[in-house]
């Protein structure tokens, strides 16, 4: 084994381990959306309380996902800069909920109603771009953003006539560009 290995090749597999597809999360089937809301309702709120926050964690169901909101005060920590420590804790919720259901899930974390707040903000600056960029007659290019906020981007500029967006470049330095047409 040497350091220019890969490390799941450095590791040779235990003799007895199973077979492990590395697309199984693929191939499973959609949890039932109570089981999914359930699950993600225990975690989140084990997950508060481990860390000392008091929040009261509600679940919903909205465009065929699940919807956690957690509201409390003083719960600035869940968000993060620009919603990244938000992400990160969907991101745990999810595999947490996936690997207890074995199931494939789509659920969508909120804090203090900040990914509504920030759908709103997005899609007025978008709107603000595409009117500069119509104006301009050129492109603008916008700040890397994650897939959701991207798409957020994307539908604001496609209801304004004249304009257009194309995502580029590489996540997470993937950006938006809204062109003036």
């Amino acid at each position: 084994m040497t350091e220019d290995m890969p490390i799941d090749e450095q590791v040779p597999p235990a003799e007895d381990a199973p077979e492990v597809a590395r697309d199984d999360r693929d191939e499973r089937e959609p949890a039932a959306p109570e089981d999914v809301a359930a699950t993600a309702q225990e975690f989140v709120s084990g997950l508060l309380e481990a860390m000392g926050l008091e929040a009261e964690v509600t679940t919903s169901l909205e465009e065929g996902r699940t919807l956690v909101q957690v509201n409390g005060e003083d719960l600035g920590i869940l968000i993060g800069r620009r919603g990244q420590t938000l992400d990160a804790l969907q991101e745990v919720t999810r595999t947490a909920v996936q690997r207890k259901l074995r199931a494939h899930v789509r659920l969508l974390v909120d804090v203090e109603n900040y990914r509504g707040r920030r759908r709103a903000s997005l899609a007025e600056y978008a709107k603000e771009m595409a009117a500069r960029a119509i104006e301009r007659g050129t492109e603008i290019e916008l700040e890397a953003m994650n897939a959701y906020e991207r798409k957020i981007v994307h539908d604001a500029v496609g209801e304004i006539e004249g304009a257009s967006s194309f995502s580029e470049g590489e996540e997470p330095n993937r950006k938006v560009v809204v062109r003036g047409e």
